[in-house]
């Protein structure tokens, strides 16, 4: 018994290091993802929303939001042209894309 538990100790010690080195690095709070963007919107006609960037949030997040627009508790406005922002109530995320 007590070498199981120093077997699974010595595991478990060797464990943390390789998972922490494994991750991804951590972004800084002004970082800015650039995301790509669609060929298509949900209509299937060209040009989708395009240049999506997004700020203290995760892509996937970002171009969901391009796509379907604003999740509860977001808001977007079309701060200049056809460049729209969304941002939270609360937090400090930001998703920017062009859009239609």
């Amino acid at each position: 018994m007590k070498r199981l538990v120093a077997v699974l100790a010595l595991f478990g010690a060797l464990a943390i290091p390789v998972v922490s080195a494994a991750a991804h690095p951590a972004h800084s709070a002004s970082s800015t993802r650039h995301c790509g963007s669609f060929k298509f919107g949900i209509d299937g006609q060209r040009p989708g929303p395009g240049l999506i960037t997004a700020k203290n949030v995760s892509c996937w997040f970002a171009r969901a939001t391009a796509l379907l627009g604003a999740a509860p508790g977001w808001h977007c406005g079309n701060s200049t042209s056809i460049i729209f922002t969304c941002k939270p109530k609360h937090g400090s995320g930001v998703v920017t894309f062009g859009g239609e």
